[in-house]
């Protein structure tokens, strides 16, 4: 006899000397309840003698397999069940024995789930699938459908393939089931898979059905559309391993007068029903339940949609309600099934508190603390599935009007939605997230063992215990004590949520009866003054008038009650802001343009994003105001993120593009609304902490763009076409990509021929003045651009397009000095590449012709009148941030007289833009590297304040007040410290006196350079 310690799994089966007993006492060591039961089923297997010598070179595998499943004896049972259908036993066993990991799955699947193994053993071959399948990701919704069509796609009957079908889908559930069981996937993905393949085979089969003619009875095609809506679980992609499946179906018919049509669309949705149910020899596919259609049991088996409508305006009731939230189109026509779902989603998202729904929520509770078998049922009992379902659908149900977000199906999106939207807090999601997740993995595992529709944990001892091993316990207690914790955080958050809530006078309540005439104005500005508004006079005028802009689609008192609810919640962010009045009267503007002032609010509620960034828009000026009354749609960019730079120009050349077909009116009005849009999107991302130059270059860029394209269609539209080549040259801001907000286009027009041509030359000045009325004149749309003619040769007085010839005779013979500065921003836009080589070689001669002595001086007097009689800094009480005292002129011409002075003999200088040059200078002796620094930070300082001056005017302003009221809210919005006012005066004196300081140096240096003092 062989001692316990001494026996080992091969003994079982190649021990001559090993007893039954010792045998038993083994087995019964590893773990088996049934030592004696055991051993006498894998005797049994030992048939013969190569499948004994295979069992006793698998057998620690084997047993050690076994004994790590949830249930050793069960395990037993089937694998030896499953090992009969594998001939030669032997050969099968050897496979397991080179791969362990095969003999693991096995035990694991037959321990865990009865019901898995029926499937194995009814198909061996399934698990050499299975194997192979565990090692590639989960099949997706593509994955499954495409599956589906090899098996609907052969040529047998409809009934032949139907059952092929079955076959499908058990393999596909094995599958699920077994990367759920084995922890390659988590419960929500199970859940979501076993809700897929329901959704791929629903639609197979009605596929199938609707082209077979005994469903068309001879007609070439259904005469019409159909659609199947899931419910419930199936819904919500949260199917069980043995959930029945809710289904209701809808159909459109082509010709709604024909009677027989409507009965053919009954008839389908009867034989769909009666197919995906019925049992034959491969069982069967789901069992349907049709309850939830209009009227139940007794109603039309299928419905339209002007039936649905019909019903749920007149007859819905509370329940409906609840279980349209997890509706869900699985099969059938897709565009059928979002028109259910638009026609639904009002009756479930209503914009009004329903009384008589709290009290169905009520009988909801009480039914579900009464029902199932108390707390063994995890489902309906005590702190269960059930309770955190209603908990969520209630939110839903109750917020889900205003919070698209919270409308999911999915009960854990849902849950998370509501997190998001601060309509829960943290701790509650989590807690109630647990707890879903938990138990719903207890109902798989009690389903899983035998496909059964059970929700009810097993009173008995050992029972339970072996349901605890499955669901990775280590007992019965352990599995106890967690439910108990999880249902008891569940029943408290549930029945709270129903429990009233203490009375709070918050902003948006006070504001409300105020509006409403509840309390007097001298109540609610002293509450307001108590929050610390300097003016509460002002912003209760602003309330006022908010209030009163008429709304087309909501009730008055509703409007009322959002507005009431949106400033309240807006209050405390518009302390911090610099103008909080105007920020209300800039909001009364676009709400008037909307005519939808509710909807409106509405959407600023729901997002509080979106809210504090048209906060901060509206705080910075009437520009972002102008746009959104304009085009209220633009409301989403604000929050949207702003794409790359190439991705932005592509869409607008999208669009200019898809209008060259269009009328000219149309095109002028499509250029300037999309200048107007696209330049909101761009101050947006500028103003969200986007990048000054980013923002010069797509404003840059768009207007190439619109003036590009404005060109191409007035040449295609010119009733004589010729081959004559163009070229628009872009100066200025424009020619440096400078460009910002409110800023002219400087554009020369240049063209190829004779200087003696005068059809030609009259051919050209017709086309750029349609160019120019295209962009300047105003039409509905507003403007596109504004042209600035004075820098093209002779300024105003001059052609609008002049030949190649004579303008470079132009620049040779007649241009003055000031031009060679101004030409230094020269850059092509668009035309004729052989123009632009020849036109960009005689600019090059003329400004880089060689140094004149003569040109610091002639700047520095040039600059000095435009200080004086431009600037009048002290006259008027201002800075003028381009040509006063250390402007941006400063820089501008220093950066243009060293372009002049090396760009002759160093190439490099040759770049366009005061910024751009700045960005990447070259050395120079001239111009100290401290010097460069101080000049680039002020370039990008003035320029910044330049664009938030014309962000705030919504005009061209290049003008700060010295007001102190007007320093401070400038400094407010760009983040300066308090005294923010004298902070920003201090800093401007600062930055424009060491400008001019470098400006002086620089200009000295270039008249000793002239003199040859310096190098």
């Amino acid at each position: 006899m062989t001692s316990d310690s001494a026996t080992t799994a091969r003994d079982l089966f190649l021990s001559k000397d090993l007893t039954e007993a010792d045998a038993e006492a083994y087995l019964a060591s590893r773990g088996f309840a049934d030592p004696k039961a055991a051993d006498e089923h894998l005797q049994a297997l030992a048939q013969d003698l190569p499948t004994r010598l295979a069992l006793g070179e698998v057998a620690d595998v084997l047993i050690d397999a076994l004994t790590n499943s949830a249930d050793p004896d069960g395990a037993l049972v089937g694998v030896t069940r499953y090992l009969v259908t594998r001939a030669p036993i032997s050969g099968f066993l050897g496979y397991l024995k080179d791969d362990p990991r095969a003999a693991e799955i096995l035990a694991a699947l037959f321990g865990a789930s009865p019901s898995l193994g029926e499937v194995l053993i009814r198909n061996p071959e399934f698990f050499h699938w299975l194997q192979l399948s565990l090692k590639r990701p989960a099949p997706d919704l593509i994955d499954l459908r495409n599956g589906l069509q090899q098996v609907l796609s052969s040529n047998l009957s409809t009934d032949a393939r139907i059952e092929a079908v079955k076959r499908f889908r058990r393999r596909e559930y094995l599958g699920i089931a077994a990367r759920d069981l084995l922890g390659v996937s988590d419960m929500p993905t199970a859940t979501a898979q076993l809700s897929l393949l329901a959704d791929v085979v629903i639609d197979g089969v009605l596929e199938l059905l609707s082209t077979d003619p005994s469903s068309t009875e001879s007609l070439l095609a259904m005469p019409g559309r159909f659609a199947v809506i899931a419910m419930g679980k199936l819904g919500g992609l949260e199917l069980n391993y043995s959930s029945d499946i809710d289904l209701i179906y809808v159909y459109e018919l082509d010709d709604p007068s024909v009677p027989a049509h409507h009965a053919l669309f009954h008839k389908l949705a009867r034989r769909l029903t009666k197919t995906l149910g019925d049992h034959t020899d491969e069982s069967y596919l789901y069992r349907v339940d049709l309850r939830l259609r209009p009227m139940g049991r007794h109603g039309d088996v299928a419905c339209t949609l002007k039936q649905y409508s019909h019903y749920y305006d007149s007859m819905g009731e509370t329940f409906e309600r609840f279980a349209l939230i997890k509706a869900r189109p699985v099969a059938g026509n897709t565009e059928l099934g979002a028109d259910f779902m638009d026609l639904v989603r009002p009756f479930v998202y209503r914009r009004y508190l329903d009384h008589a729904a709290f009290e169905e929520i009520a009988r909801y509770k009480r039914r579900a603390e009464q029902a199932g078998d108390g707390d063994r049922d995890v489902k309906v009992g005590r702190g269960g599935i059930r309770e955190i379902e209603l908990f969520t659908q209630i939110l839903q149900v109750t917020y889900g009007a205003e919070h698209e977000a919270v409308r999911s199906p999915t009960t854990l999106l849902a849950l998370a939605a509501l997190l998001e939207q601060d309509i829960i807090d943290a701790d509650v999601h989590r807690q109630l997230d647990e707890a879903y997740r938990f138990l719903r993995m207890v109902e798989h595992r009690l389903q899983i063992v035998h496909q059964s529709q059970t929700h009810t944990l097993n009173a008995d001892g050992e029972m339970l215990d072996l349901s605890a091993r499955r669901m990775g316990f280590e007992s019965a207690g352990k599995l106890e004590e967690t439910l108990a914790h999880h249902r008891n955080q569940v029943h408290t958050i549930y029945a709270d949520l129903l429990a009233p809530e203490p009375e709070e006078e918050d902003a948006g309540r006070l504001l409300f009866r105020w509006l409403s005439g509840e309390i007097s104005d001298d109540d609610t500005t002293g509450y307001l003054h108590g929050l610390g508004f300097r003016d509460p006079d002002a912003i209760l005028a602003q309330i006022r008038a908010l209030d009163e802009v008429p709304s087309l689609v909501q009730s008055r008192s509703t409007t009322r009650n959002l507005l009431s609810n949106l400033v309240g919640s807006v209050l405390p962010a518009l302390l911090t802001r610099a103008e909080p009045e105007r920020i209300l009267n800039r909001l009364e503007r676009i709400v008037s343009g909307s005519g939808a002032s509710g909807a409106l609010f509405r959407t600023l509620l729901e997002s509080a994003p979106l809210r504090d960034k048209l906060a901060t828009l509206l705080d910075n000026g009437d520009l972002f105001a102008d746009r959104l009354s304009r085009h209220p749609e633009m409301l989403d960019a604000i929050v949207q993120a702003a794409p790359d730079f190439a991705t932005q120009q592509e869409g607008w050349e999208k669009e200019l593009r898809a209008s060259a077909g269009e009328a000219p009116a149309v095109r002028a009005d499509r250029v300037r609304r999309l200048r107007r849009i696209e330049e909101f999107k761009i101050m947006v991302e500028w103003l969200d902490g986007g990048d000054l130059a980013a923002l010069q270059e797509k404003l840059s860029g768009l207007a190439d763009s619109c003036v590009s394209h404005g060109l191409r269609w007035l040449l295609d539209d010119e009733a004589t076409r010729d081959d004559t080549e163009w070229l628009v040259v872009a100066l200025g801001k424009l020619g440096g990509l400078e460009l910002t907000v409110h800023s002219d286009l400087d554009l020369v027009f240049l063209y190829r021929g004779a200087p003696n041509d005068g059809e030609l030359f009259t051919r050209a000045e017709a086309t750029v003045k349609k160019l120019y009325r295209f962009l300047e004149q105003p039409t509905q749309a507003g403007i596109a651009y504004d042209l600035d003619t004075r820098l093209r040769p002779d300024g105003k007085k001059g052609p609008l397009a002049m030949p190649l010839d004579k303008f470079e005779s132009y620049l040779t013979e007649r241009a003055e000095r000031w031009e060679r500065l101004a030409w230094t921003r020269y850059r092509v836009l668009t035309g004729s590449e052989d123009l632009a080589k020849d036109v960009t070689r005689v600019v090059s001669d003329f400004v880089y012709q060689g140094w004149d002595d003569s040109l610091p001086e002639y700047a520095c007097h040039i600059r000095s009148r435009m200080e004086n009689e431009l600037g009048q800094e002290h006259a008027k009480n201002r800075f003028h941030l381009k040509v006063g005292h250390g402007g941006l002129s400063d820089i501008d011409f220093l950066m243009q007289l060293l372009q002049i002075r090396h760009g002759e003999r160093t190439p490099v200088w040759r770049v366009a833009g005061t910024r751009r040059l700045l960005a990447d200078l070259p050395p120079t002796s001239l111009l100290d590297t401290d010097d460069a620094t101080r000049l680039r930070n002020g370039h990008a300082f003035l320029r910044t304040l330049e664009t938030r001056l014309r962000i705030e005017a919504d005009a061209g302003a290049s003008t700060l007040s010295t007001d102190p009221a007007r320093l401070a809210v400038l400094g407010v919005r760009m983040g300066i410290p308090p005294p923010t006012g004298e902070t920003l005066k201090r800093r401007y004196e600062q930055v424009t006196a060491e400008i001019r300081e470098v400006f002086d140096r620089g200009m000295n240096r270039l008249k000793a350079a002239s003199n040859g003092l310096v190098p």
